[in-house]
């Protein structure tokens, strides 16, 4: 099987679709897999769009607003500098529109060309079978639907992530240098969009160098990988210090560090789910099906290396997959937490090629048919649940939800308090009420050792000496799974019971939202 033909004829071609699919003349199986592929990105486009504007913007979504826009504050506008590529895109997209359902249509169209990329990806190694396996993976993920309807710059990232990848194995495939200039302008899009992802050159030259440091093409490779590596540094230097000092990326100093089982955990969400933060638990729903549903997908991955030997390209996409989740799994036990959904998910759609790549390894056997059958069956049971898990249940905070209720429910002179870094940005990003926001920033109390006390400290930014009247207090809720943040949210909520008098206490989006008075 090679690269350039990767179908074979199976024997008792009659008995089953996929032995007719491979069996079929070229010209027609070429019909059947575009037909095949539009029904998937047409279903995958349906996903996306479905319910795109139910929500507000949450507060990674109202960043992206003000940065694309320039109402950010400078300490937001020099931290989104490290990735400037989608608010530079962003700002000119905001030229034919601003409302909610137009921004997050700006990364709907990168997400449902992802399906089609990684269709083309995994045909390259693997072909059509896989291809279209991948492609199908792609489009239902409920991780993939529910970043494709954000305002934020996960899908563009992933798409040059993929073109860039394509680029390169066809460059290596032809030797014709055209496709290592596109790799060189993608790979260089790319980590400007996410510098992450830059952990994907290191794959590239390493395996380049493997497979064809005899070609002559490697020279250009070369020069290609220093052009890029150059460039990525022309502003990646200050990117740990940014990261660092900064507030909006000081949660990640409070996760805890990510076990291996995490890291494994997330080739599984990539599937399946979709969770804020660090929770790595795989489905949300399914119960002890869940269970089982891990474990065929984490068989699937490890069938995929039997093919990935065999097929030179494929072992390409273990490269960009494993290795890209390990490297951040290493980092992140020195350094702050990276071992995050949403910050990986440049490496689902290899992911998604070699879970493919293993349920046809799996199918190949007749005798193992009825297993490839039943994981499929376990996929669709889980894959619906999931999504409508993602459907019927906030995954964030609303802003805009939040703030029209305490618009709608307010009277002059209440105070707005909101528990977050920069909350009255956010807040007031749809607020259009006279009353003053004020940050509250919550400060554990420590003893003469350094020991927190299990009691907090409310810092009240913009001038309120302390709490009076009437007062909307606005807590976004913190998840479990985040250790300190849960903890700093059950003694921020008894600090504030035990110190006001509560009037009313709503739950709004994952966020707690009460009406306090002096006591």
């Amino acid at each position: 099987m090679t690269a350039q033909d990767p179908q074979h004829v199976e024997p008792n071609s009659s008995v089953n679709f996929w032995s007719r699919f491979a069996s079929n003349r070229p010209e027609k199986r070429t019909i059947q897999a575009l037909c095949i592929l539009f029904a998937i990105v047409a279903l995958g486009l349906a996903l996306r769009l479905n319910e795109l504007d139910v929500h507000g913007f949450y507060v990674d979504e109202v960043y992206s607003a003000m940065v694309a826009n320039g109402t950010a504050d400078p300490e937001l506008a020099a931290f989104d500098s490290i990735r400037p590529v989608y608010f530079v895109l962003l700002k000119l997209w905001m030229n034919f529109g601003t409302s909610e359902w137009w921004l997050r249509f700006f990364s709907v169209i990168f997400g449902t060309a992802n399906i089609v990329l990684t269709y083309v990806l995994s045909s390259l190694c693997a072909g059509r079978r896989v291809g279209l396996v991948a492609a199908a993976l792609m489009a239902l993920s409920p991780m993939e639907v529910h970043y494709s309807q954000l305002a934020r710059m996960y899908t563009l990232g992933s798409f040059f992530a993929l073109l860039g990848s394509i680029a390169l194995i066809k460059a290596l495939q032809t030797g014709k240098n055209q496709f290592v200039i596109l790799w060189v302008v993608v790979r260089t899009l790319m980590v400007w969009t996410l510098p992450l992802t830059v952990v994907l050159l290191g794959v590239d030259i390493a395996l380049a160098v493997l497979r064809e440091r005899k070609h002559q093409l490697m020279k250009t490779v070369a020069i290609g990988f220093v052009t890029v590596m150059v460039l990525f540094l022309c502003f990646a230097w200050k990117m740990p210090q940014i990261t660092s000092q900064s507030e909006y990326d000081s949660w990640r100093y409070m996760l805890s560090v990510p076990q291996i089982t995490d890291a494994f955990m997330m080739f599984v969400n990539f599937t399946s789910t979709a969770v804020p933060l660090q929770e790595c638990e795989g489905p949300v729903e399914g119960g002890g099906m869940a269970i089982v549903y891990t474990f065929c997908i984490l068989t699937l991955l490890s069938i995929s290396v039997l093919p990935a030997i065999k097929q030179r390209w494929l072992i390409w996409c273990t490269g960009w997959s494993v290795f890209s989740i390990m490297f951040a799994y290493a980092l992140s036990q020195v350094s702050a937490s990276i071992v995050i959904t949403r910050y990986m998910m440049f490496a689902s759609p290899f992911t998604f090629i070699l879970i493919a790549a293993g349920w046809n390894e799996l199918w190949k056997p007749v005798r193992m048919r009825a297993l490839a059958v039943l994981s499929a069956l376990v996929y669709v049971v889980i894959i619906n649940l999931n999504l409508a898990h993602l459907f019927l249940n906030p995954v964030h905070e609303d802003w805009r939800e939040i703030s029209h209720f305490v618009q709608e429910h307010e009277k002059p002179g209440d105070s707005i308090l909101v528990w977050n870094y920069h909350s009255q940005y956010l807040f007031g990003f749809y607020y259009r009420g006279s009353n003053k926001i004020y940050d509250i920033i919550v400060k554990d109390k420590l003893d003469q050792s350094g020991k927190p006390t299990g009691a907090v400290d409310l810092d009240l930014r913009g001038g309120l000496p302390k709490i009076s009247g009437r007062c909307w207090v606005v807590m976004r809720q913190a998840p479990q799974g985040w250790a300190m943040g849960w903890e700093s949210y059950q003694l921020f909520k008894k600090e504030l019971e035990a110190k006001c008098k509560v009037l009313e206490l709503h739950e709004l989006k994952r966020t707690d939202l009460y009406l306090v008075t002096e006591k």
